[in-house]
């Protein structure tokens, strides 16, 4: 899922990661991604921008995401080095300091994916 009130940036993003391969929900608010999480959208991570529509940033997006939703996994992203490192603390893979090459996304991904991946035997 990709969750950013710019629809420039929400769009470029959300339609490379389609291009990789990947099955993209987009959300404007973090109260739409979590309304979308809550009506049970299979969703295994969650790019959010720090800065949000609404009165859940994305912060407190990966907290309740955290809480309510365990297993999905959420990548911060922000153009704030301050806001970077408060994000680092509060998400595994860490924050994402825009401006982002979406090869780093997709990488980021792929390594969480795997984390997840059931192992044979």
């Amino acid at each position: 899922m990709v969750v950013e009130p710019d629809v420039l940036v929400r769009m470029t993003v959300s339609d490379y990661l389609r291009e990789c391969g990947y099955r993209v929900v987009e959300a404007i608010t973090g109260e739409e991604a979590l309304s979308i999480l809550g009506a049970g959208v299979k969703v295994e991570t969650i790019l959010s921008a720090v800065r949000l529509l609404g009165t859940i940033d994305g912060f407190a997006l990966a907290q309740q995401v955290r809480e309510g939703f365990g297993g999905v996994e959420v990548i911060l992203t922000t153009g704030y080095t301050m806001t970077a490192r408060k994000a680092g603390e509060l998400c595994e893979q860490g924050p994402r300091k825009r401006p982002y090459h979406p090869d780093l996304i997709v990488d980021r991904l792929k390594l969480l994916f795997e984390k997840h991946r059931p192992k044979p035997g």
